[in-house]
């Protein structure tokens, strides 16, 4: 591995699993900001992080700002641009605070501050943005 190299760790990568299961069990085929936010947030939550919105929220506020589509998926999960240029954000905040690993709360404070996801998702979540770069930097 060069310097320049990056690795996932066990919860970041979890929640990149995560985020296409949400999908599947939400009839989405494009992983989107919010999908992948969420995901990190359950996966933290599930770790014992406090301060978070509860589990129950996190997945309503998923649904209300992304829908369930009404047929089953028979293809593929992919990640949207929109999500992947928040992994590449995550990748740019661990490179310049000079870590190796991106966790899922590093994956998190980069997607809260990336404005990515809609404004609707924080509303709906109860917390700003910003609140929630807050909170995930003291977890």
């Amino acid at each position: 591995m060069t310097s320049e190299e990056l690795t996932l760790a066990p919860d970041a990568a979890q929640a990149l699993r995560e985020s296409q299961a949400l999908c599947y069990r939400m009839n989405c085929a494009i992983v989107a900001p919010e999908h992948l936010l969420a995901a990190c947030l359950l996966r933290l939550h599930a770790a014992g992080a406090v301060g978070l919105p509860s589990p129950g929220a996190i997945q309503q506020a998923l649904v209300a700002t992304q829908g369930i589509g009404e047929d089953p998926l028979d293809r593929d999960v992919i990640f949207g641009s929109a999500a992947r240029d928040a992994i590449s954000a995550a990748a740019a905040a661990a490179r310049a605070a000079g870590e190796r690993t991106i966790t899922a709360r590093g994956l998190a404070i980069a997607l809260a501050e990336s404005g990515e996801c809609s404004p609707m998702f924080f509303a709906s979540l109860g917390i700003s943005r910003r609140e929630l770069a807050d909170v995930l930097r003291a977890a």
